[in-house]
Order: C-alpha cells, then sequence, then structure tokens
C-alpha cells in the first residue's frame, strides 16, 4: 500500500467528519505526530495496529482507508436507497441531509443549536401520515441527537402529545417500550415499539386505531426513535 494513498484518504476522511489531527489523535488514542506522519504521508509503513485505531475511531473499514473502496458499507446502503426512492423520497433525503451536514456539531463536549427537518402532516394522522402530501420546515433545537421532527397539527394524540407539540427523532431503532415512527408503505406511524415472543407491535397510542402486528420487522423503515419533544 502506498503511504500517499492513506495520506490522501485520511486528509479526505477528516474534511468529511469535520475533525482535526488533534481530535483524530484523541479518538484514536494514537500519538498526534503518528498522525500527522500518515497525514503528510511521511509514513512509509504504517502498523496493521495504526491503521485499525483509525478504522475504530472514524468508523471507516481499513480496506476503505487503503483506497480500495470508495464508500463505506453505510454510504453504499444510503446511496442504494436513494436510487431506489421517487421524486418525492429524494427531495426528502436531500433535505435532511443538506441540513444535518450544515448542522452545528459537538465542539469539545459542547452541544451547541443545529437546524433539522420538521415535517408537517395534515388531517387526521391517527391511521397514519401520508408523506407524499406533507409539507417541511427548518427548526432549530440543542437535542444532540435529533435528525428529523414531525409538528402535530392537532389533539389526535392526547394525552401523549397535543396540538403543536414538535415531536424529535433519533435516527435509531427503537428499544422495547420506545414510541418511534416507522414507514410502511406510504404512510408513517407513530407507534410505541413492542416486541412479543413469535411477532412485533407496534401499538397504536390512542383508542381510534388498531395495533399493526408484524411478523419480521424487515416489513418496514424506521424513521427514528423519539428523543424529546418541544412544547409551545
Amino acid at each position: 500500500m502506498s503511504d500517499l494513498v492513506l495520506s490522501k484518504r485520511l486528509q479526505e476522511i477528516l474534511i468529511t467528519l469535520d475533525w482535526t489531527k488533534e481530535q483524530l489523535a484523541e479518538e484514536s488514542g494514537l500519538p498526534l505526530e503518528t498522525i500527522k506522519n500518515i497525514y503528510y504521508g511521511k509514513t512509509t509503513d504504517p502498523k496493521a495496529s495504526t491503521i485499525l485505531a483509525i478504522s475504530e475511531a472514524t468508523k471507516y473499514s481499513m480496506n476503505c482507508l487503503m483506497g480500495q473502496c470508495p464508500y463505506t458499507s453505510t454510504e453504499k446502503s444510503i446511496l442504494q436507497n436513494y436510487r431506489s426512492c421517487g421524486s418525492h423520497g429524494k427531495s426528502m433525503i436531500e433535505f435532511i441531509s443538506k441540513y444535518e451536514a450544515s448542522s452545528v456539531k459537538y465542539e469539545r463536549g459542547l452541544f451547541l443549536e443545529h437546524t433539522i427537518p420538521c415535517i408537517l402532516p395534515c388531517g387526521d394522522i391517527r391511521k397514519g401520515i401520508l408523506y407524499d402530501t406533507c409539507e417541511t420546515i427548518e427548526i432549530k433545537t440543542t437535542i444532540p441527537n435529533a435528525y428529523i421532527a414531525i409538528k402535530m397539527a392537532n389533539n389526535d394524540f392526547l394525552p401523549n402529545y397535543c396540538k403543536d407539540d414538535v415531536i424529535l427523532f433519533e435516527n435509531r431503532f427503537p428499544a422495547n417500550g420506545e414510541i418511534a415512527s416507522f414507514i410502511i408503505g406510504n404512510k408513517i406511524y407513530i407507534r410505541k415499539y413492542i416486541e412479543g415472543i413469535d411477532f412485533y407491535c407496534l401499538k397504536s397510542l390512542h383508542n381510534c386505531d388498531d395495533d399493526i402486528i408484524i411478523k419480521r420487522m424487515d416489513e418496514v423503515q424506521y424513521v427514528g426513535t423519539c428523543c424529546g419533544v418541544i412544547r409551545n
């Protein structure tokens, strides 16, 4: 492996992550001088343990660091999903990625206010939100992991959520009993995730709709897990 290949990939990755060389040294546990030598192409034969430490810190595979693939497995999955979407899905992905990329990140442990997209559903949403008819706006939040939100247009989800409540979601599959948002068909459902013995239940938060029973969770997609609520 050329030391210049690793140097170039490391420079690209630090730009993508918006990390400094000092931050990579801290995250990887490697000496700053080691990071600098690799970054500037001065290291002719880096140890496998050094590459592994950088890989674990940055979440880029060792193959990716060595220039053998242009994308991580996560990036490939996102690209495949994007290509499979319709025009509305593509616009939503572009909207989210634009504002996620521009939002303020952690700065030495301090997380500042950042901007995320917020979905504005309309009408009776108890039986699902038709996401291809929704509008989107920008909101600001200081909740670190929040990446998307849904604003309640009415009191359909009392007593859990009231009109004008903004439910924040993080990009994480829910644990048993957590409230989350799921996509089935062309609808978004806000439900409580329950794990049964041989089934999964998306439990309704009100009495006007039936629970959704699923045998396999790969039949649905998740939007995210509730990580906070902004109440006006």
